[in-house]
């Protein structure tokens, strides 16, 4: 082992993380008497978390500690009796994607909405597909009554309608996460 440094979670990959430091990618282990002892009981880190770690340059680095997060997702473990897991930390803005199509539902909305709120970040209503739907601004209207104190906004990734309203959340340092069914445009996003 080299130094103690910091680092950003990137990825997980089951027991080994993906670690950017300093610009560079490195992979990492959590250190076994931190984060599997009964003393310390160390919160496992997870996407978007800053940590401590012992650098290692001629393999993995070992984590030694998770820092404080801002805002966190978490949903309850699937391994029962574990209680809650983290999945995503340390982000500024939740862009809850639900598409104007067939999955436009507001009771799914208002269920995003409230776990947004519970995380910590500012959520953004972002309504895709806008060029194939039918009925977009009562379909706006009707998500912008379900969401008060966040922005709502119908864009098409392939005209580009209505991304201009959205170009004042993507600012350096500012991290964004997107939570959405499956086919609402979040890859395409």
């Amino acid at each position: 082992m080299e130094k103690e440094m910091k680092g950003l979670i990137i990825a997980v990959h089951r027991d080994r993380y993906e670690v950017e430091v300093n610009k560079k990618q490195i992979y990492a282990k959590l250190k076994a008497g931190v984060y599997y002892s009964d003393k310390y009981a160390e919160e496992f880190p997870t996407v978007g978390d800053y940590v401590e770690l012992e650098y290692n340059n001629m393999g993995d680095s070992l984590i030694t500690a998770t820092m404080e997060r801002r805002t966190c997702f978490t949903r309850k473990d699937p391994d029962d009796g574990q209680g809650e897991q983290t999945i995503a930390a340390n982000f500024d803005y939740v862009f809850i994607m639900m598409s104007l199509n067939h999955d436009f539902n507001l009771k799914r909305l208002e269920r995003y909405l409230t776990e947004a709120w519970q995380s910590g970040a500012q959520p953004v209503v972002v309504l895709t597909k806008a060029d194939i739907a039918e009925d977009v601004s009562e379909k706006v209207q009707l998500a912008q009554s379900s969401t008060i104190g966040a922005d709502v906004c119908a864009v098409s990734a392939v005209t580009g309608q209505g991304m201009d309203a959205l170009s004042k959340y993507f600012r350096p340092g500012m991290v964004i996460v997107f939570p959405g069914s499956s086919g609402v445009g979040k890859s395409t996003f």
